[in-house]
């Protein structure tokens, strides 16, 4: 389907598109997801969660970068504990600056959840990660304010 609002999508589990950002200065693509059910239309609240995300996205993914920091550094000894001396600096190293996650943190997806009538406007990012490939990470937005970071369920 051609969205007017979301451009081209395909229906799977939800309709799927394409969006683009930077992350830590680096132009990411991933994917665009909708849930709905099939036949179902994409609610009025997830379209305006879009627009609102999408207007503010510099200052909001700047927002990420440093939430997702700071959960880095918040882990990064259990990380490493768990990991042992092996795997540590392979898979959770030290690191002082944010943009040094470009290597840690693959971008995957942009939610646009469903607001189940609350007008809530929830957006998630999605990420894979190397300390934690099964779970990966995600930032949860709720009406443009982070609530949450942490593996991905925190997003979906």
């Amino acid at each position: 389907m051609e969205d007017t609002l979301f451009g081209a999508m395909v229906y799977d589990y939800g309709w799927v598109g394409r969006y683009r950002y930077k992350l830590f200065g680096n132009l990411v693509n991933v994917n665009l997801v909708v849930p709905c059910d099939e036949g179902d239309e994409i609610e009025s609240a997830q379209r305006e969660a879009f627009v609102a995300f999408d207007a503010r996205r510099d200052e909001l993914i700047a927002q990420a970068e440093a939430a997702i920091f700071s959960y880095y550094q918040s882990e990064l000894e259990e990380w490493r504990d768990q990991f042992g001396a092996d795997s540590a600096d392979e898979l959770a190293p030290v690191i002082s600056e944010p943009a040094e996650l470009a290597s840690l943190i693959e971008p995957t997806d942009i939610l646009i959840k469903r607001s189940f009538g609350s007008g809530d406007r929830v957006v998630g990012l999605l990420f894979s990660s190397s300390w934690d490939p099964q779970l990966g990470l995600g930032v949860r937005f709720l009406n443009e304010a982070i609530v949450e970071v942490g593996p991905q369920d925190v997003a979906l």
